[in-house]
């Protein structure tokens, strides 16, 4: 496995994955397309051994001077409960890590998705609210911090 930086040539595969992952709360073709061109960091991680095929992505925007947004995280579901998500946040936080002025990474995470909130809590976010009806599909979500 290993990581690189999104390009506009994975717009079409990244789209597939978030429409069959995030149903009708997935992210437009046009928001994927903004994210690439715009985004702090929007990082692939690739089966190189077998296909190079995308096995998940992550996107991280600076949305303050002293914060960084993560808005997204996907493991392609054959992929998922292997430690892929681990490694790809863990490369992810180290890269924010290195960035200067950074003190806090907020999330908005789906109070139902257990798996999801046990990995960010293993890299130690914290929930801090609950935010009622945050979904497009009226689901509940929880807001998580990390301190740096």
């Amino acid at each position: 496995m290993r990581i690189n930086a999104v390009s506009l040539k994975d717009l079409d595969e990244i789209f597939r994955l978030e429409s069959n992952t995030f149903k009708k709360d997935a992210f437009s073709k046009t928001s994927i397309l903004n994210l690439i061109l715009k985004n702090t960091l929007f990082l692939k991680l690739i089966d190189n051994e077998t296909s190079n095929k995308i096995v998940g992505f992550i996107i991280v925007i600076q949305d303050r001077e002293d914060r960084i947004n993560l808005i997204n995280l996907l493991i392609r579901k054959q992929y998922q409960n292997k430690g892929y998500g681990s490694y790809l946040l863990k490369y992810t936080l180290n890269k924010i890590k290195e960035m200067n002025n950074i003190e806090v990474i907020v999330l908005n995470v789906n109070s139902k998705n257990e798996v999801a909130i046990f990995l960010y809590q293993k890299f130690g976010f914290r929930i801090v609210q609950k935010i009622e009806n945050y979904y497009r599909q009226k689901k509940n979500a929880y807001l998580m911090i990390l301190k740096i």
